[in-house]
């Protein structure tokens, strides 16, 4: 028996890295996938051919995660064609980085509605029918930056250290039935991580941890699995860093 057989999962930013991962693991699993997106239509439906492809049972679904109606749809959309939300990952995130004194106010706001408001107002919409059906799982996916400052960095680690109390408030009022936890990561081994960071600070990003490497999307992927599996089923509340040690130091 798969582990997710007969559940349904909504993935919010799942056109690529980490959410492209998810929905086709969830998938092999046995769940049955909406992949949730903003922009990027293409990635989003070829992940989702691909999962149908391979046998398993995948939508998508345009949605600004910013606005509640565009949520509220969505939602209503996934219901009615799989019956319920069983689990919810709360993947989508933005980084927008600039020095403090030189950070425009729409960057904020950009960045807290996406990796904040998007959360609160997806896990209200999906909350409300998990507790309603006395059963469900969250998982938000965070960041180490939200108890690691760097600079440059003072909306996405605001927006972080947001979801991760968000997710204790959200674990105290779903509960009992429903389970909230957070995956707090380092450093992905990925193009985006490439992109935004020079070889000298990824390889110094390597170093800094005990395990002297960066985590990959599928081990990620594994771990987040297990959060929204029965393997986790007394865990709650809490918001689990994913980064080889790095916050420890």
């Amino acid at each position: 028996m798969k582990r997710f057989s007969g559940k349904s999962v909504l993935i919010t930013g799942a056109s690529g890295g980490l959410g492209q991962q998810l929905a086709q693991d969830f998938a092999k699993e046995g769940a049955k996938v909406a992949l949730n997106y903003a922009s990027s239509r293409d990635r989003a439906e070829e992940t989702a051919a691909r999962i149908v492809e391979a046998g398993g049972e995948a939508i998508t679904c345009r949605a600004n995660i910013a606005r509640s109606k565009e949520v509220d749809a969505m939602v209503h959309r996934i219901v009615e064609l799989f019956g319920r939300i069983d689990i919810l990952v709360n993947n989508a995130g933005l980084s927008i980085d600039a020095a403090f004194l030189d950070m425009r106010e729409q960057d904020w706001d950009r960045v807290i509605d996406v990796n904040l408001k998007g959360p609160f107002l997806v896990s209200q919409a999906v909350g409300r029918r998990m507790v309603a059906a006395q059963s469900g799982r969250i998982v938000n996916i965070s960041a180490t930056s939200a108890v690691v400052a760097r600079a440059g960095n003072a909306n996405y680690a605001a927006s972080k250290a947001g979801l991760n109390m968000l997710t204790q408030s959200m674990a105290l009022e779903l509960g009992p039935s429903v389970n909230v936890n957070t995956v707090a990561l380092g450093f992905v081994d990925s193009d985006l991580v490439r992109e935004l960071f020079s070889p000298a600070e990824i390889a110094q990003a390597s170093d800094s941890v005990p395990l002297k490497r960066l985590t990959t999307y599928e081990e990620t992927s594994e771990f987040v699995l297990m959060l929204a599996s029965d393997a986790a089923a007394f865990v709650t509340g809490q918001t689990i860093p994913f980064d080889g040690g790095r916050v420890m130091r």
